[in-house]
């Protein structure tokens, strides 16, 4: 039903990048040198983030990006906030301990608070709605979520229920779930909205942010240096918010690999079709190693992800595989066309936890915030703007994980990673 649309350039642009409430001027380009107390390196939901956090105390910013605002994952991604930084609470718990365990656990509900402390502080319009369900298609799945409920008690999170069959069909049209999650905090809304509102906040906090500057080299030291094509910045502190190809910062690139996920939207529904498909405007997100996801826009289109390639590659025919899926969930929606189909880049690790640290005493990183980065960017900037004002306990916790680096090394870890990822993928359709 997309074939319409396949000679249309706005096809492969996310609905997104199509919608904006609000345009950011930026500075453009960095030439010649400036000074400042910080030099954050990507204007993601992270470098934003850390960037607003330190002007928020008073700090002197500079924002450099390669591309544009939210060019990557934050301003293409399904934008569900929903609990957790991408572990399960039960492998938090056997790979950091209960305590450390609690800890992200209780740093994920804050995330959610400063999403929303930031929407209404900075009055950032960005379609918020509440609610958050994660989904079971067979009786396997849902005795995991019911242990998964029982293992987020354990940390204290005892708000988030399981529902049964019949609790999910009041909230979605459709027989294919047998249980769920219920997250009453969770949420979903408009990210490059929210991103540009960031963005807007950290300028009228006095930042300056340059585009289309890619970062070429960190000089460490007392004085760490940013160097761009065109440009110098010269920082007391340096904030790292990706793992590119950057010198002077090759040794975090092993902690993580980028990945591919895709997202469709449907043509506008109606707001009563709409409704009568997800009888609340809640985001969905299917249990499983390869989950699929789903929420409705402010214009009631079905916004549709998932098909992760580990592989980091952009098959054909992703609209065509993200609709099949859709139909199997949603087979009325038969004759409903597709307007979108985007990429979505992602950074995972191996532990699915974020990888925060130091790479010297003045310079600073962030990366591999994987599927569930709406909550972990955010809170992570806050950290880092907290580390680099000299409040570090809970930047500590991180820096501390011991982060694995993907079998095989060099050349093979991507294809043992992908060949790892197909024996979960595997297991979820049995």
């Amino acid at each position: 039903m997309s074939k319409n649309y396949k000679n249309i350039k706005e096809y492969r642009d996310s609905w997104y990048s199509l919608t904006p409430n609000r345009l950011v001027m930026t500075l453009g380009p960095l030439k010649g040198e400036v000074n400042c107390d910080v030099c954050v390196v990507g204007a993601g939901f992270a470098g934003l983030s850390a960037a607003l956090e330190m002007t928020q105390r008073g700090l002197s910013v500079v924002v450099i990006e390669a591309s544009s605002i939210a060019a990557g994952a934050s301003g293409r991604n399904s934008a569900h906030l929903r609990r957790g930084l991408g572990q399960s609470p039960s492998s938090m718990i056997e790979d950091i301990g209960l305590q450390d365990a609690r800890f992200m656990a209780n740093l994920s509900l804050e995330g959610m608070a400063l999403v929303l402390e930031r929407m209404k502080k900075y009055d950032i319009q960005c379609d918020l709605k509440f609610g958050h369900l994660t989904a079971a298609l067979k009786n396997s799945q849902s005795e995991k979520l019911k242990r998964q409920a029982a293992d987020w008690a354990k940390l204290g999170h005892g708000d988030l229920n399981f529902v049964s069959q019949k609790d999910v069909a009041t909230m979605i049209r459709t027989q294919k779930y047998v249980g769920g999650i219920f997250d009453p905090k969770g949420a979903h809304f408009h990210p490059l909205n929210y991103a540009m509102g960031l963005a807007h906040a950290v300028q009228k906090n006095g930042g300056k942010i340059y585009d289309l500057c890619p970062a070429d080299k960190i000089v460490h030291g007392p004085s760490p240096k940013v160097i761009t094509r065109q440009g110098i910045v010269n920082a007391k502190f340096v904030v790292l918010t990706n793992a590119g190809r950057i010198e002077g910062a090759e040794k975090i690139s092993f902690a993580s690999l980028p990945v591919v996920a895709h997202m469709i939207a449907t043509e506008p529904m109606g707001e009563a079709r709409a409704r009568n498909t997800l009888h609340k405007d809640i985001a969905v997100t299917h249990a499983g190693n390869y989950p699929h996801y789903y929420s409705f826009s402010s214009d009631h289109r079905m916004l549709f992800g998932g098909n992760i390639s580990y592989a980091g590659v952009d098959y054909p025919g992703e609209d065509a595989s993200l609709r099949a899926r859709m139909l199997q969930i949603f087979p009325y929606l038969k004759m409903t066309s597709i307007q979108h189909c985007w990429t979505v880049p992602l950074n995972v690790t191996k532990s699915r936890l974020p990888h925060i640290g130091r790479l010297s005493p003045t310079v600073y990183y962030a990366h591999g915030f994987g599927s569930n980065a709406v909550i972990s960017t955010n809170v992570a900037g806050k950290i880092l703007g907290e580390a680099v004002a000299g409040q570090a306990s809970r930047f500590d916790v991180f820096d501390r994980l011991d982060h694995k680096p993907f079998s095989g090394g060099g050349p093979f870890r991507r294809p043992l990673f992908a060949l790892n990822m197909l024996w979960y993928r595997i297991r979820d359709m049995i």
